[in-house]
């Protein structure tokens, strides 16, 4: 009966993340349409679509993702094709299977609490924050899967030694599922070595080969990881940290210390960029903390398949939460200290980023220890509810299963029916139908403005861009980088055979002949094209996403 559980639980997961796969969340990321094409480049030809033979951090559009996830892809696209549902396949599935490594690790964790683990694998299975991170081409949501993984393979070993040799190799391979996962990933490492250094040593005395082909793996995965930064994996941490910016407010809040009496030498003291960066690390860092980020609001931005305004977990984790909390104080008991250890270092490669804050996608890596966590809070709950609400548990048991399934309704009835809005205009929603049009289209010249976020993969994409001939073309955009550029569309102009990817200059553009241009109503403003072929590409709330002129 008890396994049985589990199994109900994992169909009802996997249902939840492919249930419409390809049509929600809404639109299609720059980033999703990258990680196919790269995926199909190198399925096709064993190179990326620079050119780069199996690249350790594929450039993509300047960003030089984390690899695991494109590589993820390949027999995907293989078996499906170049499409959406290909390319979100691996998340899909892998955040399905993360319900089960939970379930297993907080069995592993919690030895004589069988239902730790089923809230955990409960709880993780209807989770707002996993679900929608599990149905996009969302890399940071690998990390719930090889992190708890490694984790509960660690602690299986030891026990049995082989297992740890598994658990090196998935420690290794979470280094390349996401940029935060690189920081947290070690550090989870070295503390479930501190937490059972005494075992291990006892098992090293005995088993030395397992130990030296563990830490082997993990040394060489390391030195790919030191490889792929210097190769350019570093470009992404410098454009987004916390170093890279903002010191114009620094030198205001200087300014006006000075012009209101401060000396200067002091000024400096106390407004520079130490000062102002660890104000801000400590100010994000905090912020994912925070009940308005755990419980009310959730994601600062639609950009990942989430949506403002509702917490990454639910408003009823509260009292689970609090209750574990409670019990860590009292008992001090090393399992729930390693799970808020966990909890409480995932933020920091968040918090050391610049951005609109609360980046869920960033912290994706705590997901398996605040949902084990809140599992905990759960079942003590359960068993202090028995002990004070004897004659009324019966009532208190229907009443808080009535409160769990009105709240994961009400997030779907959000997430199908109402995130579409939100989500669709942060997610270039429409370029399939751009895509479309412009296979049918006889036009000698097409094109794209510039205002649309990296066009150029979604060209290669729904195109189905031949990977043998746009590998000759993209070297040409290798100059982006000496321009100080970061992404291929900050480029002023560049191009794909007859498509250019540029800003508009009208009226000058109205005399070229046998030309589509797809852009935004902003691209438009102020030209009467009502006597040309229009075709408008809308939201579903009917704003204008795009527009395509044909002339």
């Amino acid at each position: 009966m008890k396994r049985r559980g589990i199994w109900i639980i994992f169909l009802i997961a996997l249902f939840l993340r492919f249930f419409k796969l390809s049509d929600f969340p809404a639109g299609f990321t720059p980033d999703e349409a990258a990680q196919g094409y790269t995926a199909y480049s190198i399925l096709k030809t064993g190179k990326d679509e620079w050119g780069i033979k199996f690249p350790l951090n594929p450039r993509s559009f300047g960003d030089f993702k984390a690899p695991l996830y494109t590589y993820l892809t390949v027999p995907s696209i293989a078996i499906f094709g170049l499409n959406k549902f290909a390319v979100r396949l691996p998340n899909a599935l892998l955040g399905s299977l993360a319900v089960l490594t939970v379930y297993f690790l907080a069995k592993q964790l919690f030895k004589n609490k069988h239902e730790i683990g089923l809230f955990s694998a409960l709880l993780l299975a209807f989770s707002p924050w996993h679900i929608s991170l599990s149905r996009g081409a969302f890399e940071a949501n690998l990390s719930a899967f090889f992190l708890s993984l490694a984790v509960w393979l660690f602690l299986a070993g030891i026990y049995h030694s082989r297992f740890l040799f598994l658990s090196s190799l998935i420690f290794s391979l979470n280094l390349f599922t996401y940029h935060s996962a690189k920081f947290v990933s070690p550090l989870i490492l070295l503390a479930l070595i501190f937490w059972q250094k005494k075992e291990l040593l006892k098992k090293f005395k005995k088993e030395k080969v397992v130990f030296f082909f563990s830490g082997g793996i993990i040394l060489f995965f390391m030195f790919l990881i030191f490889l792929g930064f210097i190769k350019g994996a570093g470009t992404r941490a410098s454009d987004i940290g916390i170093f890279s910016g903002g010191w114009q407010s620094v030198a205001d809040l200087r300014f006006w210390a000075v012009r209101f009496g401060l000396p200067d030498t002091i000024s400096r003291i106390f407004n520079n960029k130490l000062t102002f960066a660890w104000g801000e690390f400590i100010k994000s860092y905090f912020s994912y903390l925070s009940p308005q980020f755990l419980f009310t609001q959730g994601a600062g931005e639609a950009a990942y398949g989430m949506f403002p305004g509702f917490g990454v977990l639910y408003l009823f984790e509260v009292i689970f939460v609090v209750t574990a909390v409670y019990f860590l104080l009292k008992e001090k008991d090393v399992n729930l200290k390693f799970l808020f250890f966990w909890v409480f270092i995932s933020p920091i490669p968040a918090a050391l980023t610049r951005g609109v804050g609360y980046h869920a996608t960033r912290v994706a890596v705590m997901m398996p220890a605040l949902q084990i966590i809140s599992a905990f809070g759960a079942v003590k709950f359960v068993e202090w509810s028995k002990n004070y609400f004897k004659k009324y548990f019966v009532f208190v048991s229907l009443l808080s299963c009535f409160l769990v399934v009105l709240s994961l309704t009400f997030f779907l009835e959000k997430y199908f029916f109402y995130a579409p809005l939100v989500n669709a205009p942060k997610m270039s929603y429409g370029w399939d139908q751009v895509a479309a049009f412009l296979k049918e289209t006889k036009a000698r010249q097409i094109i794209i403005s510039r205002n649309l976020s990296e066009p150029q993969a979604y060209v290669m994409f729904y195109l189905k861009l031949d990977p043998s001939w746009v590998q000759k073309e993209t070297p040409r955009w290798l100059v982006y980088e000496k321009q100080g550029q970061r992404f291929i569309d900050q480029l002023g102009t560049y191009s794909l055979g007859n498509i250019l990817f540029r800003n508009f200059s009208f009226p000058e553009d109205w005399q070229n002949k046998e030309t589509v241009f797809v852009g935004t109503e902003k691209d438009f403003y102020g030209q009467d094209v009502s006597i040309f072929k229009v075709e408008k590409i809308n939201y579903p709330d009917g704003k204008t996403a795009m527009i395509i002129v044909e002339k």
